[in-house]
Formats: C-alpha cells, sequence, structure tokens
C-alpha cells in the first residue's frame, strides 16, 4: 500500500510537471493614438509554450479594467467547450485616468452628433475614433506580432463596450469578425447607433461575420433604452439584406444589467461553437504560398507521410502524400499551401501517426510565407 502511495504521487508529480499551465501577462502600451500609456492582459492557455506549433484564434474582452468580465471569458470556454477548444484572450482596459480626468466613456463614446457636447455624458465622450485606431493599430499588430495567433477576431462588450464594438464594425469592417455585444446601450446621442446602424453600406462586409445582440431589464431605469434597441432589432430582424452577417438576438430581461455578462456571455460562446466556429476554421486564405517541410526523423529506414487540411496534403488521408528523402535521417517536401495549414506526420497510417517535438497530441499548424522553410523532427510513432 505504502509503495502504490509513493508511486501514485510520483506520477502526479511528473504528469504536473508535464503541463504546463495557462498564464496572464500584463502589457503596457505607450499609445501614439491616444497619447497615454495603457495595459492590456493577455491569456495564453493551458501549454502554449509546449505547443509551438499550436496557433489560437483570439478574443478581445473590451472594459477589462473590470477583472471580472475579462477572467469570466478565458476561464469559462474550457467548460463550454469540454476543453476541445482554446482561445488567446486579450483584455483591453478603459481605466478612469484621474490626473487626465478621462474615462471609459471617453474610449467608447464617438464626438456627440446630436447632442451638446458638455450636456453629453458630462463631457466623457468624444475619443471613441482614436481608442479604435488604438485597438487597430496599435493593440491587435502587438498581439499578432508576438504570439502565435490565426485568422479570426472576437470583440466581446458589455453596455458601452458593447456599443462600441458594434460602432467598430460599421467603422472598422474587416477588425473583428465575431462581436459578443452584451446590453449595448444604442439611445446615446438621440440614437446616433440606430441611425448608423440602419445607414451602414453591408456591401463592405466580404467575410462572413457573427454579431450577438442581448439585453437585460435596463429599460427599468433607463427608459429611452426599449425604443432604440427596438429598432435595430426591427432592422436586423426584418430590413437587413445581406448574408455575410449572421445576427443572433437574445432577451434576458429577469437579469439585472450587470448579472446578465454570465448567462449572455455564455449562450453567445455556445452559439457560436456550434454555428459558426467550425466553418470559421475551415476558412484559408485565398493565395497559396510555395514552401519546403522538412522532417528529421529516428530511424533510416522511415517512410514518412504528411496528412492535413487541404488538398495537397491529402485532405487528411494518412497514406496519400509521400515526403521526400533529402538523406538518411531527413524527409523532404515542397509544397504549395494556403494559410493556415495543419497537419500531422504518419508512416501511413492513424495507427502510425508521429510524436514530433514541441508538440503535444494536437494538430502542427504554420502560417506559410513563400519561400519559407519548416523544420520538425520525429521522436516517435504510435504503433
Amino acid at each position: 500500500m505504502k509503495n502504490s502511495l509513493v508511486l501514485f504521487f510520483f506520477l502526479f508529480l511528473v504528469s504536473s510537471k508535464a503541463q504546463e499551465i495557462a498564464k496572464i501577462e500584463n502589457i503596457k502600451i505607450n499609445s501614439k493614438e491616444l497619447q497615454q500609456e495603457r495595459e492590456i492582459l493577455i491569456y495564453t492557455p493551458q501549454s502554449y509554450n509546449e505547443n509551438l506549433y499550436s496557433y489560437y484564434d483570439v478574443i478581445y474582452v473590451f472594459d477589462a479594467h473590470a477583472r471580472e468580465f475579462f477572467d469570466y471569458v478565458h476561464s469559462v470556454i474550457s467548460f463550454l467547450s469540454n476543453t476541445s477548444k482554446k482561445f488567446i484572450v486579450v483584455g483591453i482596459t478603459s481605466p478612469y485616468n484621474e490626473k487626465l480626468d478621462y474615462s471609459r466613456n471617453n474610449d467608447f463614446l464617438p464626438y456627440p452628433k446630436n447632442t451638446n457636447p458638455k450636456d453629453f455624458y458630462n463631457g466623457y465622450s468624444g475619443n471613441a475614433d482614436n481608442f479604435l485606431r488604438y485597438v487597430n493599430k496599435e493593440v491587435v499588430p502587438y498581439v499578432e506580432s508576438n504570439y502565435r495567433t490565426l485568422n479570426h477576431r472576437t470583440a466581446v462588450g458589455h453596455s458601452l463596450s458593447a456599443s462600441f464594438i458594434v460602432y467598430a464594425m460599421l467603422n472598422e469592417t474587416n477588425l473583428f469578425d465575431n462581436y459578443i455585444a452584451i446590453s449595448p446601450n444604442f439611445s446615446f446621442d438621440k440614437e446616433r447607433l440606430v441611425n448608423d446602424i440602419k445607414q451602414f453600406d453591408y456591401t463592405k462586409i466580404k467575410n462572413n461575420k457573427f454579431l450577438y445582440v442581448s439585453h437585460a431589464n435596463e429599460a427599468q431605469n433607463w427608459k429611452e433604452w426599449k425604443p432604440a434597441r427596438e429598432k435595430v432589432y426591427s432592422f436586423l430582424q426584418d430590413s437587413l439584406k445581406t448574408d455575410k452577417l449572421k445576427v443572433v438576438i437574445k432577451d434576458y430581461s429577469t437579469e439585472t444589467h450587470w448579472s446578465t455578462f454570465a448567462p449572455s456571455f455564455n449562450t453567445a460562446i455556445q452559439y457560436y461553437f456550434d454555428n459558426i466556429y467550425e466553418s470559421q476554421q475551415k476558412e484559408l486564405s485565398a493565395e497559396a504560398y510555395e514552401i519546403t517541410i522538412n522532417v528529421k526523423v529516428p530511424n533510416k529506414e522511415d517512410e514518412i507521410y504528411i496528412t492535413g487540411n487541404q488538398i495537397n496534403l491529402g485532405n487528411w488521408n494518412p497514406s496519400q502524400v509521400k515526403m521526400n528523402k533529402k538523406s538518411d535521417f531527413e524527409r523532404e517536401l515542397k509544397v504549395k499551401l494556403h494559410s493556415p495549414a495543419q497537419f500531422k506526420f504518419t508512416k501511413g497510417s492513424w495507427e502510425t501517426e508521429a510524436e514530433v517535438k514541441n508538440s503535444i497530441s494536437e494538430n502542427i499548424t504554420i502560417m506559410p510565407k513563400k519561400g519559407k522553410e519548416y523544420s520538425f523532427e520525429i521522436v516517435g510513432f504510435n504503433q
């Protein structure tokens, strides 16, 4: 019994050591667009640094100075997807700056067109366009330059930050692919956003997008919210003519403005997983790139096949694309691939799938660039 317990704790320690935990980094950005120093939070999932050939879509959570929003999003995904889906999650903060007398409302609200600026949120407004440029030109490029990201971005906002992500959809249409707008305020500046939604040229949407909008019991306290949102809902449900924007609207009027975030986000992300996620994962770049894939093998006799997510990789047929012998311990394939390319190595069957160094049981993913060589090392086979 004693020996069994010792063995159990040894195996527990080994397995724990082998699993790198998820991490959250605090990053400072000296923003030229905002003329301020800003902080963002970046969550990377478990084993991010062990799976060097894994790439991830990114969820951007606004209002992340309220850590509840950011922490809830990155925590609940694992439970709702049964651990099958992983994302990088970025928290974009908008804290009150006492020295500048600058608040989150400045970030999220554009300069008013229909209201006296002094009366519009007590003057805490008008910087939404600069904030949008900050996100577009500084935050997103930082994330995509420093982390292994795929092509799809999701924006999550609550209240005025939900209004802002809808504003972003209308003014930087290609910045995000999916929008989860929980209890947005459509009534500000005499329903300015309502009119913008109705007048927007939806032919500008080139790739399929997903817009989720919900509301809680806000109309009990802010009477003007209800007629504004009903105009938006009527337009989106009855008048919108495009197959590029999938719209889902949900009623959480039994929840408060604050408590609605959790159940509403759960519904939104579950709908995304069930109806949007798989089709987006299959999207590939229009252009294909000529690259070289090199593989170091453990034995001279090894015949290696590559199989992956596009026709030049055999469309996941494990015995269709054989790699060429470059030397005794190297195999090579020159191939034209779209981005992202996902693949595995085998000896010709799924029973002989290769174990690759710095890759833990997931597909190898690369973002092909013309003329680039990609090198891998096989350390064993499942057989």
